[in-house]
This record gives C-alpha cells, structure tokens and sequence, in this order.
C-alpha cells in the first residue's frame, strides 16, 4: 500500500513557518540538492491544507507539483483552480487519504503541510513515514510544527542525510 509520508522543512527551532506564514528563511538554500526530486518521483498525490495552497498560489507555484492535489478547506475559493486535478474537500481526513491513495496508484501520498494538516494526520495515526529536513535556523515565531499533538507515537529512524550548508534530513517511519 502507498505510504502516507509528512515531507516537510523545519527550522532548528520547530517551526515550519516565520511569524505572517513567512518562508523567506528558506530561501537561502533554494539552490542547495537536498533530495527532493528523488522523493517527489515516489508521489503519486498531495493532501494539504487551505493555507498552503493559498501561499502556493500567491507565489505562483499553483503547477509545481502535477500530481493530483487534495486541498483540506471549508469552503471552495471564489476564483476556480488552474488544474482540473485539485480537489477541494471538508471530509473526514481518512477518507481523503483513502481518495488520495486511490489517486496515487502505487506511488505514495505527499502529507505537505502547513503545521496543522500535518498535527491532524499524526493525531489520527495517518503518517506512515516523516521526512524532516532540519534547516540550521533558529526562527523564535511563527508556526509549530509540533504544538497541537494528542497522541503518543514511536518513531523508527531510517535514515539520517546530510546536505550542503548544514541541512540535516531525518527519515523516521512511525510505529503504531
């Protein structure tokens, strides 16, 4: 069965963005191969959340990823979505990640983000695997990867990378 795998950058610190959604401390290692586009071959799917999508499309990268993408939201935006693949969904999470590995085939599920999606999928025991890229940062605000976690998970470590300028990766796959 695919994999549910949270992939996402962290800072030192814990946090997944600067205070205001900011990403700018990512930028300094923009040019630097950390491994994304081997991971990005095993997707088959994304599942995130309003937000992200909303900075994805601020920042033009709405065609970035050509999977088929689950966006978590209440409501539909009012301007209709670029791709025909985007889906936008209130349902229960595990079906949308049923929906999601129905869609991804054999490859895996992108688990992208913001801090809230990801809490909501640990909580219910939905990630398969993490990949953390720690960024040696230190931010001191913003948004908690962490903050919001109700259960109590092990976590196996499977690999452990090591980038230019200091990037760490941690892959765990999450016991259950």
């Amino acid at each position: 069965m695919p994999k549910a795998i949270l992939y996402i950058a962290i800072s030192l610190d814990g946090f997944v963005a600067g205070k205001d959604d900011d990403l700018s401390w990512l930028g300094p290692y923009e040019d630097v191969d950390y491994g994304y586009e081997a991971f990005f071959s095993r997707i088959g799917a994304i599942i995130e959340g309003r937000r992200t999508y909303d900075i994805e499309i601020k920042n033009g990268w709405e065609h970035a990823h050509p999977v088929p993408l689950f966006v978590l939201s209440k409501d539909v935006p009012a301007r209709k979505p670029a791709r025909a693949d985007v889906v936008f969904t209130h349902g229960d999470i595990a079906r949308v990640l049923a929906a999601a590995r129905e869609k991804a085939g054999p490859k895996d599920v992108w688990i992208e983000g913001g801090a809230n999606v990801a809490q909501q999928f640990i909580n219910r025991g939905l990630v398969d695997e993490l990949m953390l890229t720690l960024v040696p940062v230190f931010l001191g605000e913003g948004i908690r990867l962490f903050d919001n976690l109700h259960v109590r998970s092990s976590c196996s470590l499977q690999d452990v990378r090591r980038f230019d300028r200091g990037l760490v990766q941690l892959v765990y796959t999450v016991k259950e």
